[in-house]
């Protein structure tokens, strides 16, 4: 091995060096372990890339380095950027020849990947020791759904059979009902590795019945009632028809044998309803006007006793409420567990696992490698260096991955198994931890910096970056202030927190930018959009000025310098069309809808109607669709017989039809016959591309649209034929599919690279990405997300030790809950609290996409932007929205935050004729895209 060069580590601290330079030079020093905390902007890929090399250059081997991304984009990049760097350290002298050499020839052993490639490739090479065939694959995204609806039909079949020996079950299926149980059990099987957990230990040492639920109940009911006079409350109540009935129940209730849990339950709704108000609260006065009671004197007697009555009646509800709430977390716990028991059958069946199976297999592999002594060694000697990136974004089941694979040097073994000690590196910005839905947790990241931290005490790891190479001054001082004054909530760990070592620093010679904030309001959200719309197509019409991302040179701007975020997905269609009345051309990046989109269902009509041309229905969909494109006036007059005006004689109603509508039906008539002859010959893909063809499709998706829909042409085309590589596709078996993927209703919009296009995205969708000038609309709109029917919390998280138990410390304690239909608990609460400081993080990351300019656009009413539950501009600071929705004539807005005022641009509303903007190059309608049309761009 070459001979390794010297690092002076432990040199004296550079004079007069800046807290954010100390932090930089820390991070990649390969001697050190470090937990990093990156700010937006700050080049933290940069960071990993520099320690990346400085570990190869102090003589370790890259099969010793396990380099651990968040997409396989960024680990492609990360991959180049390392080999870029090495390259030119050895054009620089850096590298001796020989060590140039060794690195080389061992290029292919840098590990640079997600964490599901990585347990992927670990399971490939430990097969036998974690129990997979060696042959298995990895479930396709668009299949999985297939998976876990065929595995609940078979899971929910088993549970009504049980149902009539288990009544837990039985009330389970009672209370929610099939699709409410099988769109619960959907979700639970996504988080089975939090879900799991969590109801064993919220059931552990629970005991209850229904029996038992419902005899507290009567006790606590026949105290509540020892609490007054039974006679002196039935004797002075309403004379309306279901207060006897009520009268009667209460009398058998404190008198005969207990009553059955139905007629229990009943008597419980009526005496809520009288004594409680929707809300659950006692009442101060009855439910009945005065009119309904014999008397004054009746009603103001009845009124005392309710009021006494009530917080009795309350404290019994919420009693019972929570008793049931555990009969019904066992049904669930059964049941959950017979549909992951079906759904690892389909798995196994189908040789595939899914994502969170990659990651439990994974981690029980490592977890019994003591029973594989040779094959522990292999593992353990070989990742002697860790770098995970994304770290506010990992899950708890991802940190003990991670701490597993540590875990022999981190306890004094292995130290010598290289030429510097092992070590540890993570980044992340806790600000911009905005995944709580796929269970990542911001207090993880806490917890890992805490453990690495002690691993060797004498030397701390945490560091902090904070310069930024991205945005303008202006946008870094604003950032800083609305970060300020946002409130706080100090007393929880998941807290959205900015300190000094959050806030970006005022270095002399950052970029600056007039104009760089601008806000636009206006009184509807169809109004807003045309604004934004408005504002973009001025900016490209101008000619605006930008910095190039890769070069920093001011050059004009284009559509896809332009990012237009929101907070769900279900916000863009007011946008898209607006962009699409001025010519301006954009995309939805990960939105949802692929089986929405209007090209998609037009491939579809086709391949169905190509499956069954005898169906009127599916004749309709097909002449309907852009293919034939009738008018809704033509299907009337051609109908019933749809099927045979494509196929059979000359339709009797052909003269009556428009002189479009019969012209489109002849073309259609002419092919349609060839068509369905030869989709009996040739494979499905292959009919689909001739159709499309021959039928100038290309033409119907012109306009603004047309980059978005060539993708979803190219990926729905890519489906058919992943069907048809596995094996003999018919187009019957091809509609049956589709059926069933439209039907989940979860995939994406394919996405486009490179294009020069407005981008339409979400918050989450932006997050590690970047756009000269970025507006962040429908700042009102809240996240509009329902509570699930079973609502799981694990245990708050600080760190597991080697059981998995959950170390609860900071004096912030708590258990796992399980939540079920409407029953309320103090975790309901306490998420929502959680939601609120992800949408201040949310906020954090929407501010940080841009590099030039920033927008921010809302609607109004009454001189005051509109705030929904759980919207971004909900924890903006109140200066500022008040400051929002007033003056809207004003051309500027002057909002002083901590230690900058600044100046904002008030963008004035859309005129009656919407500007257009012409780009002065536009191949985007060429026909030829289609002839035909290319999955992989290659002609």
């Amino acid at each position: 091995m070459a001979e390794q060069p010297h690092f002076d580590f432990d040199s004296p601290e550079p004079i007069n060096e800046t807290p954010d330079a100390r932090a930089r030079r820390l991070a990649v020093d390969p001697l050190r372990n470090v937990a990093l905390e990156a700010s937006a902007g700050t080049g933290k890929t940069r960071v990993l890339v520099d320690r990346y090399v400085r570990l190869l250059e102090a003589g370790v081997a890259p099969r010793n380095i396990l380099a651990i991304t968040f997409t396989r984009k960024a680990a492609a990049e990360m991959r180049q950027r390392v080999m870029a760097t090495l390259r030119q350290r050895h054009r620089e002298g850096g590298l001796t020849p020989e060590r140039w050499r060794e690195i080389r020839d061992a290029f292919n052993d840098i590990s640079i990947s997600t964490i599901d490639a990585f347990c992927l490739s670990l399971l490939h090479e430990f097969p036998l020791e974690a129990g997979v065939d060696p042959g298995f694959d990895l479930a396709d995204e668009t299949e999985t759904p297939r998976f876990v609806e065929s595995s609940l039909d078979s899971a929910l079949a088993i549970g009504r059979a049980i149902s009539l020996d288990d009544p837990d079950v039985a009330l389970l299926m009672t209370e929610l009902g099939e699709p409410r149980l099988r769109k619960a059990l959907t979700a639970l099987l996504d988080r089975r590795l939090v879900a799991r957990d969590a109801l064993n230990r919220f059931l552990r040492g629970r005991e209850m019945t229904i029996d038992a639920a419902c005899h507290r109940l009567i006790h606590a009911l026949r105290g509540a009632m020892s609490s007054i006079s039974v006679h002196a409350f039935i004797s002075t109540g309403p004379g309306v028809p279901g207060f006897d009935l009520l009268a009667g129940e209460m009398r058998e209730l404190m008198q005969g044998p207990p009553l059955p849990p139905s007629r229990l339950r009943g008597l419980l709704d009526r005496l809520s309803d009288l004594v409680l108000t929707k809300q659950g609260e006692p009442r101060k006065r009855p439910a009945n006007v005065k009119a309904d009671f014999r008397s004054p004197a009746d009603y103001e007697r009845h009124k005392v006793i309710v009021s006494g009555l009530g917080p009795h009646v309350q404290a019994a509800v919420e009693a019972f409420k929570r008793d049931i709430n555990l009969v019904l977390a066992r049904g669930v716990r059964r049941l959950f567990a017979i549909a992951q028991d079906e759904y690892g059958r389909t798995l196994d069946k189908h040789g595939v696992l899914d994502f969170a199976d990659l990651l439990e297999r994974t981690l029980k592999l490592i977890g019994q490698m003591e029973e594989f002594s040779r094959s522990r060694y292999r593992l353990e000697s070989r990742y002697e260096h860790v770098l995970v990136d994304e770290f506010q974004d990992t899950s708890r089941a991802q940190w003990r991955l991670v701490r597993e694979l540590v875990r022999a040097w981190s306890a004094g073994e292995g130290l010598s198994h290289g030429p510097i000690p092992p070590s540890i590196f993570i980044v992340g910005d806790r600000k911009q931890s905005i995944y709580g839905f796929r269970d990542a947790e911001v207090t993880v990241l806490d917890a890992a910096a805490e453990f690495i931290d002690a691993l060797r005490p004498e030397a701390p790891a945490r560091a902090a970056i904070t310069r930024s190479f991205r945005s303008v001054r202006e946008l870094l001082m604003f950032v800083n202030d609305v970060c300020v004054a946002i409130e706080k909530a100090e007393d929880r760990p998941d807290a959205f927190r900015y300190s000094e070592t959050d806030a970006f620093p005022a270095i002399e010679g950052t970029p600056t930018q007039s104009d760089a904030i601008g806000i636009v309001t206006a009184d509807s959200d169809a109004a807003q959009a045309e604004a934004v719309a408005d504002e973009i197509a001025r900016l490209l019409i101008e000619g605006a000025t930008i910095r190039d991302r890769d070069t920093g040179v001011p050059r004009p701007i284009g559509p896809g310098d332009i990012g237009v975020l929101f907070r769900t997905r279900e916000s863009h269609s007011l946008f898209e069309a607006a962009l699409a009345r001025r010519g301006v051309p954009y995309y939805v990046y990960k939105g949802l809808g692929f089986f929405d989109a209007d090209e998609v269902k037009d491939v579809l009509a086709l391949v169905a109607y190509l499956a069954d041309p005898g169906s009127n229905l599916r004749a309709a969909a097909f002449l309907r669709s852009r293919i034939v494109q009738l008018s809704d006036e033509a299907l009337k007059r051609l109908a019933p017989g749809l099927a045979s005006a494509l196929t059979g004689g000359v339709p009797a109603a052909l003269d009556a039809l428009q002189d479009d509508d019969r012209e489109r039906l002849l073309l259609a008539r002419e092919s349609v016959g060839a068509w369905i002859k030869d989709a009996d010959q040739v494979p499905p893909a292959e009919i689909v591309d001739r159709v499309l063809a021959d039928s100038a499709y290309a033409v119907e998706i012109g306009g603004a649209g047309f980059a978005q829909a060539r993708e979803n042409l190219k990926k729905i085309r890519g489906l058919i034929r992943r069907i048809q590589n596995r094996g003999y596709a018919t187009l019957a078996r091809l509609t049956d599919y589709f059926d069933g993927l439209a039907a989940g209703g979860d995939e994406s919009n394919a996405i486009i690279d490179a294009a020069d296009a407005v981008n339409l995205m979400t918050v989450h969708a932006a997050k590690g990405l970047e756009f000269p000038v970025v507006f962040i609309v429908n700042i009102g709109k809240g996240s509009g997300g329902n509570r699930g029917d079973i609502r799981i919390s694990p245990a708050p998280f600080v760190d597991d030790d080697d059981d998995g138990e959950p170390h609860l410390r900071h004096g912030y304690g708590g258990q796992a809950t399980v939540t079920i239909s409407d029953h309320e608990s103090a975790a309901d609460r306490d998420d929502e609290a959680k939601d609120h400081e992800e949408t201040k993080r949310l906020l954090y990351v929407a501010l940080t996409r841009a590099r030039d300019r920033l927008y921010l656009a809302g609607t109004i009413a009454n001189g005051k932007l509109t705030l929904q539950r759980g919207s971004i501009g909900r924890v903006l600071p109140a200066s500022f929205t008040a400051a929002m929705g007033l003056a809207a004539d004003q051309p500027e807005l002057i909002w002083a935050g901590a230690a900058s005022t600044h100046a904002i641009r008030r963008v004035p509303a859309s005129g009656e004729t919407p500007r257009v903007w012409r780009p002065r190059f536009d191949s985007r309608n060429r026909l030829n895209d289609h002839a035909p049309l290319p999955i992989d761009g290659k002609r």
